[in-house]
């Protein structure tokens, strides 16, 4: 399975819904899950920061998804990611006022 498929999956998110949070159309994410359409540097990049993975994991060309981690912040990963989304974005929303801004500023 395409590694962006598959990481919008475990976050609940239809291809719509990834398009928005990347600022990119749907025909555009789908083209990225068929390998139809190759990824800009750029892109990449902003898909590993918003799923919080490495490119190589990204890009198939590692199977560790995360940089090396401790062992209580991998479980701390992994827990975060294996939660409903629901739960997910409530944690997410308590977290938003301690997290860095974006690269556009937002």
């Amino acid at each position: 399975m395409n590694r962006i498929r598959e990481l919008r999956l475990v976050h609940g998110w239809t291809q719509a819904q990834l398009g928005k949070h990347v600022g990119a159309a749907k025909s555009t994410v789908s083209g990225y899950e068929t390998e139809e359409r190759q990824l800009t540097p750029e892109m990449i990049g902003t898909l590993c920061d918003l799923f919080g993975c490495t490119a190589d994991y990204l890009l198939g060309r590692s199977d560790e998804p995360y940089a090396k981690l401790s062992a209580e912040d991998g479980l701390l990963v992994r827990t975060y990611h294996a939660l409903p989304p629901e739960i997910r974005r409530a944690i997410y929303l308590l977290m938003l006022p301690y997290l860095p801004a974006t690269r556009d500023g937002k």
